[in-house]
């Protein structure tokens, strides 16, 4: 009898080491899992901003590039006291001549010359070269250092006539995140050839720091699997690394969390788990002792085996998975005819409409016909014989539980199968709702740069269908900056909401006002009507635009200037967009505050 005592206490304890490991395991794995998911939301957002700099950066290279294609570049200074060289995110733009000499710059220091320098050399020699971004560098311009971002100049016959560079300060693009991030958080944009153009860590940004950007992106996809952190060669220290490419750039966004701060909270999990694991083996251990010397105590035993049983079944049912075991029923030819249920657990039985006891023993395709006609047969089949698992998400259909997205896990179980079933219509719901963030000014609450550029073709292939005229607004804020510069850019931020409410409120429901980044907002105007129409819209909003804005702290004064094009027959989105640009530029040169229509690139544009 002691015998029997002892082997049921080493099976007890054996047990309570296996939950403990499986709990501390799956604990591990949900923390890990939620680092990784923030992390990688972080480096899409960090990559998103990042995009975002070069692609004003690159409007800027490409602004100064068209007009001096033409010859009807001002000077630099004159364009960024206009506010149309991304003066938010540049600091210093020059352009130089095909030997090098820079002939024009936003700095009153231009006796340079770049002939000697990487970006200058690739542009001479490399026609088909659109931009490069350097690693940051000393400024001998502005002082500090700042990333060079250049551009092919063209001359007669697209011969080389020098580069166009606008250059970013490194702490434009982390700088933010030492304020979201945890102080011993690495955020970062890496270059493809492995040079950190801006490292924020421990509240400090940096710059310059080398790494193999193979390995990096190796460490990355092994966090995923491994689900182990990997050690920085940087800093020593130990992180969960997350890489996202920035889209259209020769750029990585990094995000490295350090496992010592990410990983507290599982390892204050894992000292409780194991301190109620030790206080739970020890009153195995002391009744063990007690039932040794005292075996009228077995009856008490017997009763905690029990509870254990019931405690187990009770495990079971609260799993969040339903859970079915079945078997096959064949015809004589050894066909799949219908799958009988061996066990369940309630929430299976619940899925049926039915309770556990009424569908033990009952056939699959009689409790849910359309089993059957859905092909599920088939599938349950083909892993029976192939001896494998297969996994997949359906939208179920039957009566009980229509509606509902479910994913079935298929196990293989002799000549049968083991079901696992979990409802996952939130989760969907979730990536649902997650998908339409991504379209969203997180600012405004406006329509962003992907969801305009969507809309806009959209909108062209209704209007080419129907015949309606459709026109296109580029709005952009006149002294945005002076605000920002005089009241700071929480006030630039507020004043940003009051022009997306005051547009939201000025045009009609089929219409779609969207905020493009900065100071730049769009309309896109469907069945637009007349060109008088337009024009009289066009007055309103700028008028709108233009009054006061009584703001929480201050009340501020800010014009805007407003470029328009209606869409002509076979033209292209890029030409449409192009024309209304260079519209709202043209309102600008005129004196702000002011509207500009464009018919054609080849035309002049006339005031309405």
């Amino acid at each position: 009898m002691q015998g029997v005592l002892l082997s049921a206490c080493c099976a007890l304890l054996v047990l309570l080491a296996g939950v403990v490991t499986l709990t501390l395991h799956s604990e591990y794995q949900r923390e890990v899992s939620e680092i990784v998911s923030d992390s990688s939301r972080t480096a899409q957002k960090l990559a998103f901003r990042t995009g975002e700099v070069f692609d004003r950066v690159d409007q800027t290279t490409l602004l100064v590039k068209y007009l001096t294609g033409r010859g009807q570049l001002p000077s630099l200074q004159q364009l960024r006291m206009g506010g149309v060289l991304a003066n938010d995110v540049t600091r210093v733009v020059l352009v130089t001549d095909a030997k090098g000499f820079v002939t024009d710059s936003t700095s009153d220091l231009v006796a340079l010359n770049l002939a000697d320098e990487d970006d200058f050399k690739a542009h001479k020699r490399r026609q088909d070269l659109e931009i490069t971004i350097a690693a940051a560098a000393p400024n001998p311009l502005a002082g500090g250092h700042v990333i060079a971002v250049s551009r092919r100049l063209g001359g007669a016959f697209d011969q080389f006539a020098g580069i166009v560079t606008a250059t970013v300060d490194p702490e434009t693009l982390t700088a933010e995140y030492g304020k979201s991030e945890a102080a011993d958080t690495a955020v970062g944009v890496l270059g493809l050839d492995g040079i950190f153009r801006s490292r924020q860590a421990g509240g400090k940004v940096t710059f310059g720091e080398k790494i193999d950007v193979a390995s990096l992106q190796r460490r990355a996809a092994e966090t995923l699997v491994d689900k182990r952190p990997a050690r920085s060669p940087i800093d020593g220290v130990e992180r969960f690394v997350t890489t996202v490419r920035v889209e259209r750039y020769p750029l990585i966004a990094v995000v490295a969390v350090s496992a010592q701060t990410a990983l507290a909270g599982y390892r204050h999990t894992r000292d409780v788990v194991l301190g109620g694991a030790a206080a739970t083996a020890a009153l195995v251990l002391v009744s063990y002792l007690l039932l040794r010397q005292r075996m009228g105590a077995l009856e008490v035993s017997r009763k905690q085996t029990r509870r254990a049983e019931a405690a187990m079944r009770a495990a079971l049912e609260g799993s969040l998975d339903a859970v079915a075991f079945m078997s096959a029923e064949r015809d004589a030819g050894g066909a799949l005819i219908d799958l009988v249920i061996t066990d369940s657990n309630e929430r299976a039985a619940a899925l049926l409409g039915k309770t556990r006891s009424q569908v033990l023993g009952q056939r699959l395709c009689t409790l849910a016909p359309n089993i059957r006609g859905e092909g599920h047969l088939i599938r349950f089949e083909r892993s029976i014989r192939s001896g494998r698992s297969s996994a997949a998400e359906v939208e179920a259909t039957d009566p009980h539980s229509k509606g509902r997205w479910l994913h079935h896990q298929v196990v293989p179980v002799e000549d049968g199968i083991a079901l696992f079933t979990r409802d996952v219509s939130e989760r969907r719901k979730a990536d649902q709702a997650l998908a339409a963030l991504a379209l969203v000014d997180p600012l405004t609450g406006l329509g962003n740069r992907r969801d305009f550029e969507r809309r806009l073709e959209h909108a062209r292939a209704r209007a080419q269908r129907s015949g309606e005229t459709l026109g296109l607004v580029f709005i952009d804020l006149d002294g945005f900056k002076r605000v920002n510069d005089t009241h700071g850019h929480a006030v630039g931020d507020e004043l940003l909401v009051a022009v997306a409410r005051r547009l939201s409120a000025s045009v009609r429901s089929t219409d779609a006002a969207h905020r493009l980044g900065g100071d730049e907002f769009t309309l896109i105007l469907e069945a637009a009507g007349t060109q008088k129409d337009v024009a009289d819209l066009c007055k309103r909003i700028v008028e709108l635009l233009s009054r006061p804005y009584d703001l929480a702290a201050v009340t501020v004064q800010c014009t805007a200037s407003a470029g328009v094009a209606l869409l002509a027959a076979q033209e292209t989105l890029a030409t449409f967009q192009h024309r209304a640009d260079v519209a709202m530029y043209r309102a600008k040169q005129a004196g702000k505050s002011r509207y500009r229509f464009s018919r054609d690139l080849k035309e002049a544009e006339v005031e309405a």
